[in-house]
């Protein structure tokens, strides 16, 4: 009675339907997990410019004030210098564009992991969605199992008073109601935990939920799924950017090598102020300007160099056989998927015509029983059979729409702008242009609690 009461709280929820593409469009605008996966994305932006800083001049202003002292520790007056050093790197060895090389490599990776959380977000919705409408059909299908095993029982009950049947048959039919009963609570209990995945994934309780529409067409083979698969997949994207990466620090690693040419520019200023003698003021040096030219090449570095070079030697040969593993993987996910919708579509066939044969021939047994010719056992399995089978097509009906979306998750199709969802899409590159261009040390983001829709998408006005 509670889970029942539970499942009619939770149905009744004061709100508007809601349709599939309402639940990704929510689900794609503010899911917390790709909301943070966005915001990981931004973290690796900041690597270009992070880069670019090290061909940019960098300015040091310093100042001192020192106390001097004669020797007998009487006062010669106060010392004070200042002055402002600005270093303009002119070679470093290639160091510099590769890091960026490597930076914006980290960047198409993040973006490939962030179409990959979106894939799986949309597939969970779309999972938790047919769960919804599964459960709540299950549901359905076991109260009127129960209807129908009442009335059963009350017949067969009718029947053992007249003396038509015996206490058996009476017996037989109230354990088949309480089993049912015992289904419905169970069909319940499933409702009740779909509805919370469903809020979890998309951020509110399902309400009156529209059946599935036609679900997006699929590649014409598993073939074709698979050649779009390696070219699009997001985990082999990511592992091919990541081994790009690698192989710029190789060159970063390599440029320790190479020589290292900075210009330097100075200006300094001293003057000894509060002498004893009341002279007052005397300039030390006065302003000294002055420019030149460093230049360093590191002949001998205890073998730190060769070690670095072979660490990223080792690091790039890593990524290298981690795209084969996903390649590996993607041609495992594909292949199943595609596996997955033939199953689902031939459960769902044949789930269809077991019904038909079952609701025939549990139509059949129900009038040989009145007569005589059938046991009510017979009945209450032909009602059992044809539950199973109506179960068994709401099952092959969710399976179906999930393995589908699936399969297009695993070639990297089931994201918001391949399946049309009438959201704003979230544009990654808008960041990473914004922050290539700032070059002050004091341009900073505002408050990340203030501003969570930083994160977020938007939805198109309806």
């Amino acid at each position: 009675m509670k889970l029942k009461l539970m499942l009619l709280l939770s149905l009744a929820m004061p709100a508007s339907a809601d349709t599939l593409a309402d639940a990704l469009a929510s689900a794609y605008a503010s899911n917390p997990d790709l909301a943070a996966q966005r915001a990981v994305v931004r973290q690796v932006d900041e690597l270009v410019p992070q880069a670019i800083a090290a061909v940019r001049p960098a300015v040091t202003p310093s100042a001192s004030l020192q106390q001097v002292m004669g020797p007998s520790f009487q006062n010669e007056g106060r010392l004070f210098s200042g002055g402002v050093t600005i270093s303009q790197p002119l070679f470093r060895g290639g160091r510099t564009w590769s890091s960026i090389e490597a930076g914006e490599q980290r960047i198409f990776a993040a973006r490939a992991r962030l179409r990959l959380v979106e894939n799986s977000v949309l597939v969970n919705t779309l999972t938790a969605y047919a769960d919804v409408l599964r459960t709540a059909e299950i549901v359905k299908l076991n109260e009127n199992q129960v209807r129908v095993l009442e009335q059963q029982l009350r017949a067969s009950r009718d029947r053992f008073e007249v003396g038509d049947l015996t206490r058996t048959d009476v017996a037989q039919s109230e354990a088949r109601l309480a089993n049912a009963n015992s289904n419905l609570i169970a069909a319940q209990g499933a409702a009740i935990a779909a509805q919370q995945a469903y809020q979890r994934v998309v951020g509110r309780p399902p309400v009156d939920l529209a059946p599935i529409p036609p679900l997006p067409p699929l590649p014409a083979s598993a073939a074709e799924a698979l050649a779009l698969a390696r070219d699009s997949a997001p985990t082999l994207l990511a592992a091919r950017f990541d081994e790009g990466a690698a192989k710029a620090d190789v060159r970063t690693a390599r440029g320790q090598w190479l020589p290292t040419v900075t210009l330097n520019a100075t200006g300094t200023y001293q003057e000894l102020t509060g002498l004893p003698n009341g002279v007052g003021t005397r300039v030390v040096d006065g302003f000294a300007p002055g420019v030149g030219v460093t230049a360093s090449i590191p002949l001998y570095s205890g073998g730190l160099t060769g070690s670095a070079v072979r660490q990223a030697q080792a690091r790039q040969s890593q990524l290298l056989e981690l795209i084969a593993s996903a390649d590996r993987a993607v041609v495992e996910a594909v292949n199943n998927g595609w596996a997955g919708v033939e199953t689902a579509r031939a459960t769902q066939v044949s789930a269809k015509s077991a019904i038909a044969a079952n609701a025939l021939a549990a139509e059949g047994v129900r009038q040989e029983n009145s007569v005589g010719s059938r046991t009510i056992l017979e009945v209450l399995n032909a009602e059992q059979e044809l539950l199973n089978s109506r179960v068994t097509l709401a099952q092959a009906d969710r399976d179906v729409a999930v393995a589908t979306y699936t399969l297009l998750a695993s070639i990297g199709r089931a994201e918001a702008i391949a399946l049309g969802l009438p959201v704003e899409a979230y544009d990654v590159a808008v960041n990473a242009k914004r922050v290539r261009g700032i070059i002050s040390d004091w341009n900073v983001d505002p408050d990340p609690r203030r501003t969570p829709e930083r994160n977020h998408a938007k939805k198109k006005a309806q």
